[in-house]
């Protein structure tokens, strides 16, 4: 492990055993019981534990559940490249530990995890409280019905995310070694220290000859990446609770035109362009996230 030079609570370690899903990992900041719960969901390629820098300091306000999705992380479900169509999987993986925390929740996340705690809200409406979408992965519905038709004819166009994704180097003589061919370049260029040592730490794991792989397969990440164009349009209006969306001004997921639409089409939700910032927006405005997170729970 990378030593960690920042303050702040540290969380717990948990393994949640989801029925007929599998076990998954996921770190957890609990509390007084009277405080609201939290759940948050990471980017597709990260974990949990690169959020700990953005998490930690709500703990003084929630009880705190990130968990690794399928594939990411220490999490040990079924992650098979092949088997993976859509981010409904994902949904479902955090609807069903919804479902075992048991009580209504605040959800949270970033880039895919933001689109699947919104699938989610769908989904279980009874079981969110309050949504916060940091640059979530949300395409035109025009874009994302001419992508569907393709895939079922077979014929997907070139994905340039899944491709770089299944290119990525995944092993590494150590994790100070990872963390140096990291540090400043590509998507990492604008992530402090600490959140690029958090991001090793939850997301690599050690080999028996002694080097360490990244924990989040890129054939896996690959796939995540090339199942993302489904529709989801249809179901915004099932999420019921209040909604906040947080965007990027540069290389936002949120793609061009959507914000308007969404305007159109929920008028209740509050969307939010914070200029100056990219699609690492949770790494470059923490405190805003968190400002945005404790608003929602009033």
């Amino acid at each position: 492990m990378l030593q960690r030079t920042s303050s702040g609570p540290d969380p717990v370690r948990q393994t949640i055993d989801l029925p007929g899903r599998g076990s998954f990992s996921a770190l957890r900041w609990d509390g007084d019981p009277a405080r609201p719960l939290l759940v948050f969901a990471h980017a597709t390629g990260f974990n949990a534990g690169t959020y700990r820098e953005l998490l930690g300091p709500l703990a003084e306000s929630f009880r705190i559940v990130a968990l690794d999705q399928r594939g990411h992380g220490l999490s040990t479900a079924d992650a098979e490249p092949d088997g993976l169509q859509t981010w409904d999987t994902f949904r479902d993986d955090l609807v069903a530990c919804l479902d075992v925390l048991g009580e209504p929740t605040f959800l949270s996340g970033h880039s895919m995890g933001g689109r699947v705690a919104m699938l989610a809200a769908a989904k279980r409406p009874d079981a969110a409280r309050g949504l916060v979408m940091v640059d979530p992965v949300l395409m035109h519905p025009e874009a994302s019905r001419l992508l569907a038709a393709a895939r079922r004819f077979g014929r997907s166009p070139p994905n340039p995310l899944a491709q770089g994704a299944a290119r990525r180097r995944a092993v590494f003589g150590t994790r100070q070694m990872m963390f140096d061919a990291y540090k400043g370049r590509g998507a990492f260029a604008t992530w402090p220290d600490q959140v690029l040592r958090d991001y090793i730490d939850g997301g690599s794991r050690d080999l028996p000859n002694g080097e360490v792989t990244l924990s989040c397969a890129p054939a896996w990440e690959a796939a995540t990446f090339a199942s993302a164009g489904q529709p989801f349009w249809r179901v915004l209006g099932r999420v019921r609770c209040p909604v906040r969306v947080l965007h990027a001004e540069h290389g936002s997921t949120l793609r061009e035109g959507v914000a308007d639409l969404i305007r159109e089409r929920q008028p209740g939700w509050t969307l939010e362009l914070v200029p100056g910032t990219t699609h690492f927006l949770p790494m470059e405005r923490p405190e805003l996230v968190r400002d945005a997170i404790r608003e929602i729970a009033g």
